[in-house]
């Protein structure tokens, strides 16, 4: 194919019916053979199990008592949103996924915004990731020989490197890296939990945390907005379409497994750390103390050495996430390249590795710069995480409310593959639960980003200028009778 070609702006009809024919449809698409597992371990490396145990669940406990039944309930809440996601792989089969799906469902203009927003969440989440990964090396550090004297954006630059690097070969390269490394997470949280509730901590067992009564309070709502906020990662099943084996089957069995794996996993885990502390005192130590509520509890049942060893998997964590978000950020990447929104250069699949290598190295390069730009504001580096995880956070609960509603809108006015529980029940259950989570977190902003309240509004702004260029370009294409305006949502390969 000449890229005269691909970058002609055709009009929507006859011209661009040419470029199709032309085009062989392969020329863009993305190469592998990982099976239902494989994308599983993928997709939930994103969400680091290990450091939402270790970081996120005393603060989760702060706002009451009942956060492992908080946790069963917004399970079914994700299964709910899944329930019409999955369908959608069925009845769109192209990759894209929040974009594709938003496109179908909304129209070509907030398509295109929904996947601007997608490169911002997704990059707020990496750059998070990789914050966070600097001060987990020093912490390392610390644990055996007292403070480093490397600076944390050092470690953060270099993972960054390797990272970069690994996303220029083949996903199922990375999967096997992320399957060995989100397997020893596991197994260490799994000793945790195992561990406490034999022991039964300082009070024994109670079933006080499983009580529906105990989320009867006035801190309900931020309760679930951040059990709601600990699933991310699950939706990234469908980004990988071409690159599994059986998309159709894998990606829904995918999706539920990670679901379901994610609410029972960290109801059980709150629940062991709750133990830990004692039903009567929990909530208390979280909030007293909330980031030394997990180490606490560390010292307590294993002694000083299970602080070193999980601050060596805190690190492994942080490395899958960041590859596994490089990854997603890559495939977004791809896909509006595929589309000729972003240069067209950018969506060549490397001719061995079947990967999108030229949009992970300016994904790459992307995620450095901004890196750079963080440090040179010398902000403390835990504000930049707050700031970084709180709006990328704010940006996934907005893309998961738009699909929703783009699911609920795709059945209702294409008619074939209705069904009134698959199609209708069950996506507006999720939009409506989702949607009052967005609403709960634009009230409690300042909760979610941690930083002065002229960051905060401009961060937050940021997600809807977002959507709104993504809108505006979209509009501008379509007046100008582009063809570019007629691929948005990946409507040609």
């Amino acid at each position: 194919m000449k890229m005269s070609s691909v970058l002609n702006h055709a009009s929507p009809t006859g011209e661009l019916a040419s470029e199709v024919t032309d085009a062989p449809k392969t020329d863009f698409k993305l190469k592998g053979n990982m099976g239902t597992l494989d994308l599983v371990f993928t997709v939930l490396a994103f969400t680091a199990p290990l450091g939402v145990v270790f970081g996120f669940l005393s603060y989760n406990i702060s706002y009451g008592i009942g956060v492992p039944i908080a946790f069963l309930g917004v399970t079914v809440l994700m299964i709910m949103f899944a329930v019409g996601f999955t369908n959608m792989t069925r009845q769109v089969p192209r990759p894209g996924a929040f974009y594709t799906y938003i496109a179908e469902g909304l129209g070509r203009p907030l398509g295109l915004g929904g996947s601007f927003l997608a490169l911002v969440t997704y990059g707020f989440n990496i750059v998070a990731a990789l914050v966070f990964a600097g001060i987990a090396v020093n912490n390392f550090i610390t644990s055996f020989i007292g403070e480093s004297a490397v600076a944390w954006w050092v470690w953060s630059l270099l993972m960054l490197a390797v990272v970069w690097g690994m996303s220029y070969f083949n996903v199922e390269f990375s999967a096997k890296v992320l399957t060995v490394v989100l397997f020893l997470e596991v197994v260490a949280i799994v000793i945790f939990d195992v561990v406490v509730l034999y022991n039964g901590g300082p009070e024994g067992h109670s079933i006080e945390p499983w009580n529906p009564v105990n989320l009867m309070t006035p801190t309900l709502g931020l309760l679930l907005l951040f059990s709601v906020g600990l699933f991310n990662g699950f939706e990234a099943t469908a980004i990988y379409r071409d690159e599994v084996r059986d998309p159709i089957n894998t990606i829904p069995r995918a999706t539920y497994l990670a679901i379901v794996f994610l609410g029972v996993f960290y109801a059980i885990s709150s629940y062991a750390l709750i133990t830990s502390a004692g039903v009567s005192h929990a909530v208390a130590n979280a909030q007293a103390n909330p980031a030394g509520m997990m180490p606490d509890a560390l010292l307590r049942y294993f002694g000083v050495f299970a602080n070193q060893v999980v601050a060596a998997l805190l690190l492994t964590s942080m490395f899958a996430s960041t590859l596994s978000l490089q990854n997603i950020l890559s495939r977004y990447t791809h896909s509006l390249s595929v589309d000729g929104v972003l240069p067209r250069i950018l969506a060549t699949v490397h001719p061995k590795h079947g990967s999108p290598y030229m949009s992970a190295m300016a994904v790459g390069s992307f995620i450095f710069v901004a890196l750079v730009i963080s440090i040179l504001t010398k902000t403390k580096e835990m504000a930049l995480y707050g700031a970084a995880v709180g709006i990328a956070f704010y940006g996934m609960l907005l893309l998961l409310f738009l699909t929703s509603v783009a699911v609920l809108v795709f059945f209702r006015r294409k008619g074939e593959g209705f069904s009134f529980w698959k199609t209708f029940v069950a996506p507006l259950i999720a939009a409506i639960g989702v949607g009052a989570v967005v609403v709960i977190a634009s009230a409690n902003i300042e909760l979610l980003i941690d930083a002065p309240h002229v960051i905060i509004w401009s961060l937050v702004a940021l997600t809807y200028v977002a959507i709104g260029l993504g809108v505006v370009i979209a509009l501008v294409l379509k007046k100008k009778g582009s063809a570019t305006y007629e691929r948005i949502g990946r409507r040609v390969d």
